[in-house]
């Protein structure tokens, strides 16, 4: 049965400090390095076919990580960038909640209606993700037993999940995504089953 693991790059210094990281290319910290090869070492598949990353550098280098244990090269997917926070890249958590507290509050309770400046939203990520999603599970669907991942980041991982699990995307943030998170999702039959979320025991 085909399978697709979906994981969260490992830490950067941003998350570390609390900043809205975005599309702004940061690189993984020493610590999101060791999570990485963390992830690698004892990764919860014994087999991988293929590997997509998103283009920025903090996915792709958790993705070379992984793929390299497997001696498979890492297929680059821009449609898996991070969203795009606009105005709000580069800034810390603490002030966009003292700048604009009511969009901060809709950002955790209300994120299918946030529209923050010159950003994209939540709906357009969502759909930008999933048509590629959907455009490797075409690709592979000769296959049988197919194992892929897809490094991405924490929201586009929660909304390509939300749409999975047809879950409303105002409930994304239910949904937890930990640095160098693990989410296996089995075809069956034409559905998919989750069998593993936000899964950091690689990291114990």
């Amino acid at each position: 049965m085909t399978k697709i693991v979906f994981i969260r790059h490992g830490q950067t210094e941003w998350n570390k400090s609390g900043k809205y990281q975005g599309q702004s290319d940061v690189a993984l910290s020493e610590e999101g390095i060791e999570q990485a090869r963390c992830l690698a070492k004892h990764f919860p598949l014994d087999r991988l076919d293929c590997v997509y990353s998103s283009d920025l550098q903090r996915s792709m280098a958790t993705a070379e990580t992984v793929a390299g244990r497997f001696g498979l090269k890492v297929h680059k997917e821009e449609a898996f960038r991070e969203i795009s926070f606009g105005d709000w890249e580069g800034k810390m958590l603490r002030d966009i909640a003292k700048e604009e507290p009511e969009n901060f509050e809709k950002f955790f309770m209300q994120p299918d209606e946030l529209q923050i400046p010159n950003a994209e939203t939540f709906q357009q990520t969502q759909l930008r993700a999933m048509e590629a999603v959907q455009k490797i599970i075409d690709k592979h669907s000769t296959e049988k037993n197919s194992h892929i991942i897809i490094v991405a980041h924490g929201s586009v991982n929660r909304t390509i999940l939300c749409s999975f699990l047809d879950i409303p995307l105002r409930k994304m943030w239910s949904i937890a995504q930990f640095n160098t998170a693990v989410n296996i999702l089995r075809e069956d039959d034409g559905n998919w089953i989750v069998e593993l979320m936000n899964s950091t025991a690689h990291l114990e």
